[in-house]
This record gives C-alpha cells, sequence and structure tokens, in this order.
C-alpha cells in the first residue's frame, strides 16, 4: 500500500508562528508499517495547496491524518478531499481521542485511532491491506469507525504498550530537518517516555496517556535505546535534539542515568539539548541542573503559571511556590540555560488586577522566551466538564481552543476580558525594552555563559523576529493594548527593587566602613 501522513496547517496563534516542531507522531506510525510506501506532508512548514494534495491522495491507498483541537477543521478538510478520490481516510491524536464521537461523525473520516496509536494502526493497515490475518474491524482495540449502516462503532480502548522500546525508531527520513526550527535553531525532536503521573488541572495529557486498565500512566524507554535514537539523529543537520515529552525529569534517578549515558558518549560535544521540565523537581534536586548543563542541555521548559499561590495549589501544584520559581530560573541562567516560560491567563478565581500582577512577575524573571495562554478546558477532560457544568464555556468553534483566543469564561473574567489579557501579556513582555536588552547581554557575548547561542543569533533574528512580528500583527499586539494598571504595577516593583538594591548597598557600604575603622 502507498499511505500518505498527513499534519494540518499550522494553529497560526501564538508562538506557532515561531516554533516548529517536528511530527514525531507521524514518523513513528509511518516505521510501524515499514513494508508500505509512506510520504508525509507537513503543512506547518509547507503551503497548503488543494489540487496538490487531491492529486498526491490519488496516487495513495489510505491517508493517515494527524490532529490536535485547533487543527482539526482542517484535518476535516483533507479528509474531504480525500474523500473525492476514494481515498480510505484515518484520523488520530489528541482530538480524535478527547471528543472521538465528533470526529468519527464527520462523513469524511472513515476511521479515528484514539489514544496510543502504534499498535492500531498497524492492524487498521493489515486488515485495509487484504486482510491476510482474516481479522475484523470490531477486533481492533482502539479502533473508531462507522459500519455499513453508517452506525458509529467504538471497539474497547487498547491497553498502552508496557515496553516503550518495542516501537521501532521513527522514520526520520521523511522530514526535511532544516525546516523545523524551536527559537532560531534546527531541532530534532526525541521521545524518551509517555505520560506524567502528576494531575494539573488544566492539562489533557492524562486522558490521552493512561492506560484504561490498569494504575499505568507513565512509561520511559531504556537508556539504552534512547542513546540508540539520539544517534539516529543526523546531527550535521539539527543544532538541539529536543525531548518532547510532558517532563523529562519525572523520574530523576532516570535522568541522571540518560545525562550520565550523553556525558560518556561525548555526544554532549556535537549536539546540545533541549526539554520540559519542573520548578518543584529542580528546586528540591540542585545537582540536576548542574548535570543537564554538563550534558549539554541549554533549553528548558518551566510552567511558570502564576504568581498567587492560590491558583498554583488549585492547580494541583501545591508543590511549587513563586520564590522557587525565581530560585530555579535563577540558578539555571547561571548555568546559561535559557528558559521558555509557560504562563496560565486567568485561572479561576484571578481577577485582572491578579493575571496583571503574574504578567509583571513574569517581566522580572527575564525568561528568553513566554508563552502567555488564556485558561483553556479541553473537551473529553474533567476539567471541560467542571466548566461546561457552570454555563462557563462560551465557544465550541475548536479554533478557539488553540491557547491564544478564550474558550471559556470564569466568574471573574470574561472570555473577551481573558483574550485582552493574553494580548496585553505578549505586548507586555515583547514590546518593553527589558526583553530586548536582556537577550542582548545575555546571547551578544561571545565568551559568556550563553555563548552556544551566539553563532545562531543572525537565524534567530531572520525567523523568530520575522514570525515574532507577523504574530504581532495578525494579532494586534502592541504597545497600546498594555494597561495603565499593568504600568502600574511595573512601576511600584521597580521603585521596591530600587529601594532594595539602595539598603544592600548601604548595608554594604556601613559594613565596609564598619570594618575600616576598626583596622585603624
Amino acid at each position: 500500500m502507498k499511505i500518505l501522513y498527513i499534519n494540518p496547517l499550522r494553529i497560526n496563534a501564538g508562538l506557532d508562528f515561531v516554533i516548529k516542531g517536528q511530527p514525531l507522531n507521524l514518523m513513528t506510525l509511518a516505521a510501524m508499517v515499514p513494508d508500505h510506501e509512506s510520504k508525509l506532508i507537513d503543512y506547518k512548514i509547507q503551503e497548503f495547496n488543494k489540487e496538490n494534495l487531491k492529486s498526491e491522495l490519488n496516487r495513495h491507498d489510505a491517508v493517515a491524518i494527524t490532529s490536535m483541537t485547533p487543527q482539526i477543521y482542517s484535518a476535516f478538510e483533507i479528509a474531504d478531499i480525500a474523500k473525492t478520490t476514494d481515498c480510505p481516510t484515518i484520523l488520530g491524536g489528541y482530538h480524535p481521542t478527547l471528543a472521538q464521537d465528533y470526529v468519527i461523525k464527520h462523513p469524511s473520516v472513515d476511521y479515528i485511532v484514539r489514544g496510543e496509536g502504534e499498535h492500531t494502526f498497524k492492524e487498521l493497515i493489515d486488515f485495509l491491506n487484504g486482510n491476510k490475518n482474516n481479522s475484523a474491524l470490531k477486533d481492533i482495540d482502539g479502533l473508531s469507525f462507522k459500519n455499513k449502516n453508517g452506525k458509529v462503532i467504538h471497539n474497547r480502548d487498547r491497553a498502552l504498550e508496557k515496553n516503550l522500546d518495542n516501537f521501532p525508531l521513527p522514520r526520520r527520513d521523511l522530514i526535511d530537518d532544516s525546516k523545523y526550527l524551536y527559537l532560531g535553531v534546527r531541532v530534532a525532536s526525541l521521545e524518551s517516555s509517555r505520560g506524567c503521573p502528576h494531575s494539573c488541572k488544566f492539562c489533557c495529557i492524562q486522558k490521552m496517556w493512561r492506560d484504561p486498565y490498569s494504575h499505568l500512566g507513565y512509561r520511559s524507554k531504556s537508556v539504552k535505546r534512547i542513546m540508540q535514537e539520539i544517534y539516529d539523529v543526523d546531527w550535521k543537520k539539527n543544532d538541539f535534539i529536543f525531548f518532547c515529552e510532558d517532563n523529562f525529569t519525572i523520574n530523576i534517578h532516570r535522568t541522571r542515568k540518560i545525562l550520565e549515558s550523553i556525558i560518556k558518549s561525548r555526544v554532549n560535544n556535537k549536539m546540545y539539548f533541549s526539554c520540559q521540565s519542573r520548578v518543584d523537581t529542580l528546586y528540591r534536586n540542585p545537582w540536576l541542573v548542574q548535570l543537564m548543563h554538563k550534558a549539554g542541555m541549554r533549553q528548558v521548559f518551566l510552567g511558570i503559571e502564576s504568581v498567587h499561590q492560590q491558583s498554583l495549589n488549585a492547580m494541583n501544584k501545591k508543590g511549587t511556590t513563586p520564590s522557587m520559581t525565581r530560585n530555579v530560573v535563577e540558578m539555571l541562567q547561571d548555568y546559561g540555560i535559557s528558559i521558555f516560560g509557560g504562563v496560565i491567563i486567568g485561572f479561576p478565581g484571578e481577577t485582572k488586577r491578579m493575571v496583571r500582577q503574574t504578567i509583571q512577575f513574569t517581566k522580572s524573571l527575564n525568561l528568553t522566551c513566554v508563552q502567555f495562554t488564556p485558561i483553556t478546558a479541553f473537551p473529553g477532560t474533567e476539567f471541560y466538564d467542571e466548566v461546561k457544568a457552570q454555563n462557563n464555556v462560551t465557544s465550541k468553534n475548536y479554533r478557539h481552543y488553540n491557547l491564544f483566543y478564550s474558550m471559556m469564561r470564569t466568574d471573574e473574567l470574561t472570555s473577551k476580558e481573558l483574550y485582552e489579557l493574553v494580548v496585553e501579556a505578549y505586548s507586555s513582555y515583547y514590546f518593553g525594552k527589558e526583553w530586548l536588552l536582556a537577550l542582548g547581554r545575555r546571547y551578544s557575548n561571545p565568551v559568556g555563559k550563553f555563548n552556544w547561542m551566539f553563532k545562531n543569533i543572525p537565524k534567530f533574528a531572520r525567523s523568530v523576529i520575522k514570525s515574532g512580528w507577523e504574530m504581532f500583527r495578525s494579532q494586534g499586539i502592541s504597545r497600546s493594548t498594555i494597561s495603565d494598571e499593568l504600568k502600574e504595577i511595573g512601576r511600584k516593583e521597580n521603585k521596591l527593587k530600587t529601594n532594595q538594591n539602595y539598603q544592600i548597598e548601604t548595608k554594604l557600604n556601613l559594613t565596609a566602613t564598619a570594618k575600616e575603622e576598626s583596622s585603624t
């Protein structure tokens, strides 16, 4: 069979303009069926042309389409075009898993693969390719489809694969490495684990990666397999390897073994690494930051979320405090590790002023990059059911689930106010002189702690600044959206900081004078 794999159009909101990650899920699915011819089209980096797509679909026997929630309309459009060519359509990913009834009822969708898709996809392809095993569609776990009478059938959920090493290496030959950029550097994606044992209220990870028949929710590949995947990446075509799982440091003993293996292999002399982590983990294990730096880790994503403890507690992040966040940020930056921060705008219970306090707190951290996202409840999650029961869902248009526009309201803020606060957050952070000055000081020094970025400054300027300007222009981000209240909060903080610095300097001067007088 000839199988076409498609990543739909980019979300086209927020930092999706700037960050383009590899479709690792499609690359792994293709590896599950090596006997079939594969082609991958990624519309996040390629121009969408309806006629060209139709021509491709005419040459293929099936199309596999992945979709996150805000991409679903683009996925449906692709499926509609496929049906005009009689090409069977298979949808998988987060949204088909979270909203399975909604997706499978679309007339152009033939099959959906729910949850972990590798085994389900392989069995479905075997069925479509002559069904040599004489299996029945109803026996393929994790599959949804419509029978001959148009009735929707949801097969039983599929148990998770206990050993991730059993999955093949992703088909890296299907993509062009040079097209995938993360803050201006070429980045290859690598998955070393799946799932997360934490239960952040706004997160839909658990719905995707939890075994339906056991407590299995977090799995890791062996260190040997992880090193094999690192060596499978083309080092000449990439600057970084991004561990794209939800949290690289969930099991710190596992993380230590991986980092030590990287150091022992000396891969860190040829490649840099990036990952996602948590504030509380790094705060309680400062040795891990030192080891991460030694292994070549130069970028870390941290969930900053909010400056308000009541919100952190309600998010199920009781083990994290704002002071811990500041401590970890300073620790990482002392080692020359840049930070991509994630901030939640308008968690239930927060007023406009509280949100603006979080924005100002985030500005004071001097992070390399920040994504501000309105509180979002994804369909299929308990949080969505809770918001819906409160009559606080304001939009069923899945384009508004793109982590920039708002799909809900809270008791304190309307959906319009949430959106305006997101725009204000981006405007204040990226149009303030503090951010540009911090980046200039940090990355323009060829002998400084952040000198690893020095050679990439031209690429950063070409890709990030150009794409960022496109984002600002298209989404109304400008200095005019910054409120007087946020400016006032900033002035008060700066005044407080100046007074604190003055008190510290005065104390040091008095101490020095006292020592001088005592010595004489």
